[in-house]
Parts: C-alpha cells; structure tokens; sequence
C-alpha cells in the first residue's frame, strides 16, 4: 500500500450501519467492556485509561478462549481484542463470537500492529473497527465513547 494514508488502518465504511445491540440484561445500557490481551503492560494501560471513565466496568482475559467464555459470561457492551494471542488469533476470536447468538451483535474493536492487509480481513470478517499498536490515547478513548456512550 502506497500513496497517501498508507499505513492507517480502514475504518468501517460509514454507509454501512453499526451492528445493533439490545440492551443488556435488566433493560439498561450495558456500559461494561471486555479486554482480551495478553500483555500485562497493555491492560494497565487501558485500566488507568478507564478510570476517567468510572462508569465503565472493566473485565479482562488473557486468552482467548478465556476471552470467549468472559464475552458468553458478562455479555458487555463492547469487546477490545488483540490480535495476536497465545492460543488464537483475532480472527478465530471474531469467528467464535459471531458464532453465538449472544454475542454475534457485541462490537468488536481490534488492536493489532499487523499489516493492512490483515486489517482488512479482521473488518470483512466482523471486526468494527480496528485500531494500531501502539495506539493513539486520544483516537482509543474516542472510539470507547462511541461505543458507551
């Protein structure tokens, strides 16, 4: 990829809409996000991210598989995934969560210092929205907001 804006990853394209969520559990807003990564460095960094963000509710996985039953378990509002695990890929990970019907509309957002390439197979494959490492604060606390608002 050449030429201008290359090396930034696509975002979803704006005519297609966003996946709808129901409401959890209760009727309210669910405003808990799930984060399935595997450096512990990362997950500090988005823990003291969130503290300005007090009304998000915070659960982490180290796996993925661990990831999958967290997402079945609290069913959050929006899941943050790295792309590379150590027992799965981003891409197996969407693949399981698209599976099951409780989870098939959870928007996932991918954090991955991978090729463009690859990028666009993790949005084509379900992924909302990808975002690169290391990440920009600002850009990753932008897409937290609109997706709990």
């Amino acid at each position: 990829m050449s030429g201008p804006g290359a090396g930034r990853f696509p975002r979803r394209p704006a005519q297609k809409p966003a996946k709808a969520k129901e409401p959890a559990k209760g009727g309210t807003v669910n405003h808990s996000m799930l984060y399935i990564e595997d450096n512990e460095n990362n997950v500090f960094l988005v823990e003291a991210l969130l503290k300005r963000r007090p009304r998000i509710e915070l659960h982490v996985a180290m796996t993925g598989r661990e990831g999958v039953r967290a997402a079945l378990d609290k069913l959050p509002g929006l899941i943050v995934l790295d792309n590379r695990l150590p027992d799965a890929t981003g891409g197996e990970i969407l693949r399981d969560l698209a599976s099951a019907a409780a989870t098939a509309a959870i928007p996932v957002v991918i954090l991955s210092s991978d090729s463009g390439e690859m990028i666009d197979e993790l949005l084509a494959n379900g992924a909302a929205e990808a975002v690169p490492k290391p990440f920009d604060i600002h850009q990753f606390m932008a897409i937290i907001d609109r997706y709990l608002p």
